[in-house]
């Protein structure tokens, strides 16, 4: 007989835009903060199908934040799925965390105080201090570290990890988006516009949806003017006549993605 498998998705909900650090390169933090109301969260999973798919409890904020993330948790597990998400570490309750999530992503940059600082990354010994205790509770196979490359150097970080037994250390550069480089006009160059490259990954091998923190379902995470999204097969649809979709102009992942 034959198994039909049903593909894992991971669907991201972006819960809250609220914020306890000011990291400069966080777009969010040019906007106000909002959390999601929960009668929207339960609408959103309602939607989701069927299948043991990834829920990430994630967007521009912290979503520890959100005064009713545990119950988001808690409601994502009720509905069949995985729960994850991705914290600054600052608010984190470990044996709660631990309690509830399989796998956690953690933000980490730098491990030096004043650098922290200067990034907008607050309290630095006291994220340390609820990471280790994050490691103990969860174990060093359960956790994802999550660091944006500023050009800092990250040995101090990756030795800091090996010493924990963190093997998954996830490394991105900065977005050259336009309404993300407004942030940083000085650390990264103009991209222009009519630069040819195919369609993401998000778009050849979609495998995930973005619900931004007023509910509204996108291809990505990286589309922060829903006005420039009418439909992902509008974006196709440029790609293919050799545009760039103002959504995505700019954008680290177009080309990425390999048929």
């Amino acid at each position: 007989m034959k198994v039909t498998r049903v593909p894992a998705y991971f669907f991201q909900i972006e819960v809250t835009t609220a914020c306890n650090f000011r990291c400069f390169y966080c777009i969010g933090r040019s906007w106000q903060p909002r959390h999601m109301r929960m009668e929207q969260f339960e609408v959103i999973l309602g939607r989701l199908p069927n299948g043991r798919h990834t829920v990430s409890l994630q967007g521009e904020g912290e979503p520890l934040a959100h005064p009713q993330f545990w119950s988001m948790a808690e409601k994502v597990i009720d509905a069949g799925f995985i729960p994850y998400t991705i914290t600054n570490g600052s608010l984190v309750d470990a044996e709660r965390m631990a309690a509830l999530f399989p796998t956690v992503g953690v933000s980490l940059d730098t491990l030096d105080a004043e650098e922290a600082e200067r990034i907008g990354r607050r309290d630095l010994p006291r994220v340390l201090r609820r990471f280790d205790a994050l490691c103990r509770a969860m174990g060093a196979e359960r956790i994802i570290v999550h660091s944006v490359d500023l050009g800092q150097d990250l040995t101090p970080l990756r030795s800091f990890l090996a010493e924990r037994g963190i093997r998954r250390h996830v490394v991105q550069p900065l977005q050259h988006k336009e309404d993300y480089r407004q942030r940083y006009p000085e650390r990264v160059s103009s991209l222009s516009k009519s630069v040819p490259g195919g369609p993401c990954s998000y778009l050849m091998r979609p495998r995930m949806r973005f619900f931004d923190v007023r509910g509204r379902g996108l291809p990505c995470p990286y589309i922060k003017n829903p006005a420039y999204y009418r439909s992902d097969d509008e974006l196709r649809r440029d790609f293919a006549a050799a545009m760039i979709p103002s959504a995505c102009a700019g954008c680290g992942e177009i080309g990425a993605a390999t048929p």
